[in-house]
């Protein structure tokens, strides 16, 4: 008898212990929660690289981009949470567009007719106003003129610098507009026809299908580049190829145009 009415009691007791603990964990698990409440005040800065919009890993230090007030590069950091990004460039000639709800983006073109190079840096300012120490890249800005035949030429005579070869004079005349003949291509003595694009790209390429003596036989020329009507400078890839396909010995390469005085 008198032990059923011990077990009874213990049961009881075991009832009101258990309750306790229900009421008291939830409240220890408040209390830590609480305490460990994230802080964006303790958030530090991070170390910042500027890469290509398409990179996540390879930091940029230079790059080059055309004056022209439509090509576009953009580059990018790798964002934080609660973090924004201030983008600044040390000359007007470059134009900045960060990507809206974006910051860590910017989109980029350069306005200039003259070669020059400026700086392009980043910096973090994190949800709790702390900044990072900016990073920086150095862009070498390419001067650009819109197409002009008569300011491309002057006054036609060009000295061509071929790989492989000594450099040789050569006059350039214009026909039709976009339609450009060295007169004197591969020292050769070849009129050789060229198409000009006239949009901002800038480029240039050899008209397929012109045949030529060479040793007897025929050849071909294949090949396009780009030219730049500030510095009347046209820089072509080239190769000069028989007709059944293989190209001459010492018959590919770089031919750069540059105007004489």
């Amino acid at each position: 008898m008198h032990s059923s009415i011990a077990a009874t009691k213990r049961k009881k007791i075991f009832k009101k212990i258990n309750f306790g603990l229900v009421v008291i964990m939830p409240a220890i698990i408040l209390a830590c929660c609480k305490d460990k409440e994230y802080d964006w005040n303790n958030v530090v800065p991070g170390a910042l690289k500027i890469m290509h919009i398409d990179e996540d890993s390879t930091e940029l230090k230079t790059d080059t981009l055309l004056g022209n007030n439509y090509t576009t590069h953009s580059y990018k950091v790798i964002p934080r949470g609660g973090s924004t990004y201030q983008w600044h460039s040390s000359s007007e000639k470059l134009i900045l567009t960060p990507r809206p709800g974006m910051s860590y983006i910017v989109d980029v073109k350069a306005n200039s007719n003259s070669d020059t190079e400026v700086w392009l840096s980043v910096t973090e300012t994190t949800w709790g106003g702390k900044q990072s120490t900016p990073d920086s890249l150095k862009i070498f800005i390419i001067g650009y003129c819109p197409y002009d035949p008569r300011q491309l030429i002057a006054n036609g005579r060009f000295e061509s610098k071929m790989t492989y070869y000594a450099p040789y004079p050569t006059t350039l005349s214009i026909k039709a507009g976009d339609t450009l003949i060295n007169h004197n291509f591969f020292n050769m003595r070849w009129p050789l026809k060229y198409v000009i694009d006239p949009g901002y790209d800038q480029n240039i390429t050899i008209v397929p299908g012109q045949q030529f003596i060479y040793n007897d036989e025929y050849v071909t020329v294949k090949g396009s580049g780009k030219y730049n009507t500030c510095k009347n400078q046209i820089v072509v890839k080239f190769a000069v190829c028989y007709l059944y396909g293989d190209t001459l010995d010492y018959g590919s390469g770089v031919d750069t145009l540059k105007l004489m005085p």
